[in-house]
C-alpha cells in the first residue's frame, strides 16, 4: 500500500511538473495564477544528482527481469521521475549556466532523447515487457553520456 501511495504521488508530481513547467517554444514559462512567470527552484546539477541519477540507476540496474510487483513499482517510480525531470531540465535551473544550457539546441536534443527514452521505459514497465525496458534503457544511456561530455565533462571523468 505504501508503494502504491508513493507511486501515485510521484505520478501526480510528474503530471504537475509536465503541465506546469513544460517550456514553450521560446523556453519562457507561462505565468502562474498571479501572473508571475514560474521560475526553477533548484539547479540542474541538484536535479541531476538527487533525482535523475538515482532514477536512471534504478532503470539500468534491472538487466534481469523484475521478480515481483514491488520491483515493477520501483521501476515505474524511476521512469515517472525521469519523465518529470526531463520537463524540469528543459526549463533550465538556478545554476550559473542552467538557462543558457536549456536554450542550447544540443542540450535540447539530449533532453528530448532522455524524455522519449523515459516515456518508452514507462510504457514497457507498465506492460511488464522486460525486453522493451532493456531497449529503452539502452537508448537512455548515450544522451546522458553525451550531455555530460559536452556540458559537464568532470562528471564523466569521475565515473
Amino acid at each position: 500500500m505504501n508503494n502504491t501511495l508513493r507511486v501515485t504521488g510521484i505520478c501526480l508530481l510528474g503530471t504537475i511538473c509536465c503541465t506546469t513547467f513544460a517550456p514553450s517554444a521560446s523556453i519562457a514559462q507561462e505565468p502562474d495564477a498571479a501572473g508571475e512567470p514560474l521560475q526553477p527552484l533548484v539547479s540542474i546539477r541538484d536535479l541531476m544528482e538527487k533525482t535523475i541519477t538515482p532514477a536512471s540507476n534504478t532503470i539500468w540496474s534491472f538487466y534481469e527481469p523484475p521478480t515481483d510487483e514491488s520491483e515493477w513499482l520501483q521501476l515505474e517510480e524511476a521512469a515517472v521521475t525521469m519523465l518529470a525531470a526531463s520537463s524540469l531540465t528543459a526549463a533550465g535551473g538556478t545554476g550559473p549556466n542552467d538557462n543558457e544550457w536549456a536554450r542550447d539546441p544540443r542540450w535540447q536534443a539530449f533532453n528530448n532523447v532522455m524524455r522519449d527514452a523515459s516515456r518508452a521505459a514507462l510504457e514497457a514497465i507498465r506492460a511488464k515487457d522486460h525486453a522493451a525496458l532493456l531497449e529503452a534503457s539502452d537508448i537512455l544511456y548515450p544522451p546522458c553520456e553525451g550531455c555530460h561530455t559536452q556540458f559537464n565533462p568532470g562528471v564523466v571523468d569521475a565515473q
